[in-house]
């Protein structure tokens, strides 16, 4: 299994609902299995956290909004990734303005934790397609 971000997008009302805590910080992401057999990944079972940048971390769906959030063209199937393909999927967290940026971490099945340094500022290729789809 292959995790990859590659957009955030920070916004503070989505059609899903308003972040209790001023801010959401959606991360677009692909899931790759390269194996023989369904891979069920720990995104749908809080894999995904947020360590903003003064340490502290936010859980994945926390909040009443954030658990909420599942954009249209950006949630293909869930935690299960059937063999020999990958799938969008979106994470999202409810963070103030000040833990914008900071490491996205995801720990794996084995619990192994990957990390990333995401930016401060909206990001990525799929910026506007995400934006619009959480409007």
């Amino acid at each position: 299994m292959q995790i990859t971000p590659d957009a955030v997008v920070y916004i503070d009302r989505t059609s899903f609902g308003t972040p209790e805590r001023g801010l959401f910080a959606v991360v677009t992401f692909k899931a790759m299995n390269r194996g023989k057999a369904a891979v069920k990944t720990t995104a749908g079972s809080g894999g995904f956290r947020w360590k903003t940048p003064d340490g502290h971390t936010v859980k994945q769906g926390d909040g009443k909004g954030a658990g909420k959030i599942a954009p249209i063209g950006f949630s293909e199937g869930g935690p299960t990734v059937r063999p020999d393909t990958y799938q969008a999927e979106t994470v999202a967290f409810d963070i103030t303005t000040a833990e914008r940026g900071g490491t996205l971490v995801y720990v794996d099945g084995d619990g192994v934790a990957f990390c990333w340094k995401v930016p401060s500022t909206s990001s990525g290729p799929a910026v506007p397609a995400l934006r619009s789809a959480l409007q």
